[in-house]
């Protein structure tokens, strides 16, 4: 999972963190934080304040964070993402 969000960023975390509030157990047992670190461009000092601002914690797990927690992580991470693109 942490290569799908690798690969997709903003889509592939917005894929694995509904499978994770769906009840699929391997996604929900991920802690937010790994997967916000596996989005590309992101640096470990963004992904702390993309955490912050959607107020998770770093060792909150993706199947226990809110709705709404969800849509403002994956928007903040979306608006970078589109920000700064992946360098090839």
């Amino acid at each position: 999972m942490l290569s799908e969000v690798a690969e997709d960023g903003a889509s592939g975390l917005s894929r694995v963190l509904r499978r994770a509030s769906s009840g699929d157990e391997d996604a929900a047992a991920i802690t937010v934080s790994a997967l916000v670190r596996s989005v590309r461009p992101l640096t470990a000092l963004d992904a702390h304040e993309f955490l912050r601002r959607a107020h998770i914690r770093e060792t909150d797990l993706a199947g226990d964070i809110s709705p709404g927690q969800r849509v403002a992580l994956v928007s903040v991470v979306d608006r970078f993402s589109h920000l700064h693109p992946p360098r090839l």
